[in-house]
Order: structure tokens, then C-alpha cells, then sequence
């Protein structure tokens, strides 16, 4: 029998964990996550950069966000939760000022998770962006 092996996803050059999303921007097939103080590189000496993320030719028929508001129990904890399935365009806008907190990152063949905090005013509900692409993923960084 041959065994084969599925390696791991490459490391990613920056770490989204934490970043905060001061604004969402769809421009044609493209997202744009506006960050409000970047993000961290995952190299020796691991510092914060600033720079914003760019992800091309989404395929916007398979991206969603998921929003879910907690009952009875502070968000994100365990315990019960309403929620819904957006589409992206529909959540940039049902939430046009909404900023995200972003707690995870997960990188899959052509897709991208990101899960956190939506904040919408006083309220603090949770996400998970969910994104098929085709193109690429950049970083953006600012000098």
C-alpha cells in the first residue's frame, strides 16, 4: 500500500492573529482588510509592521461570513448563540462600520478562515469569514 504524506501549509510570512480591521473594501474581485495597526511578522525579530491585506479573485458565490450574538454567556465563550450566514457583500452592508478583532487564521487550498470579534457599536458578537480565491494573498505593506 502507498502512504502518502499531505504537508503542512506553508508558513505565512505575517500573522493576522490580533490584527484589528478598522474596514472591509470589496473592489471587483477583490477584498481589501483595511488593519488599523498592521500585522506581525512571523521571522526572527517578529516585530509589528504596518500594512493592510489584499485577497484577488474571490469567488464570491463560495465566500460567506457567519455573525453569531451569544445568549445568556459574554461572546465567545461556550453557551448558546443566534446567528447567520451572509454573503460578504450583504455583511459590508448590514455592518458598514463595524470593525473586526481577528483571534484566528486558517489557510486552506485557495480559501482563507479568519474568525474574532464583531464589534458593532457596544455590541461584541463573533464572525468567521470564510473566503474562496484564486488569486492571491498579499500583504501590503507600508513604508
Amino acid at each position: 500500500m502507498a502512504i502518502l504524506v499531505k504537508p503542512p501549509v506553508a508558513e505565512p510570512p505575517y500573522s493576522l492573529h490580533d490584527a484589528y480591521i478598522s474596514e472591509m473594501r470589496m473592489e471587483g474581485d477583490t477584498l481589501r482588510l483595511v488593519t488599523q495597526y498592521g500585522y506581525v511578522c512571523t521571522t526572527a525579530p517578529y516585530g509589528q509592521v504596518e500594512g493592510d491585506v489584499e485577497i484577488t479573485s474571490i469567488d464570491w458565490d463560495f465566500s460567506c461570513v457567519y455573525v453569531m450574538e451569544y445568549q445568556d454567556v459574554l461572546c465567545g465563550n461556550y453557551g448558546a448563540f443566534t446567528g447567520r450566514k451572509l454573503t460578504v457583500e450583504d455583511f459590508l452592508r448590514e455592518y458598514p462600520e463595524a470593525t473586526l478583532d481577528i483571534l484566528d487564521e486558517t489557510y486552506g487550498y485557495h480559501q482563507v478562515k479568519l474568525d474574532g470579534f464583531l464589534n458593532v457599536g457596544e455590541r461584541c458578537l463573533e464572525f468567521q469569514l470564510d473566503l474562496c480565491y484564486a488569486g492571491e494573498f498579499r500583504y501590503l505593506l507600508k513604508q
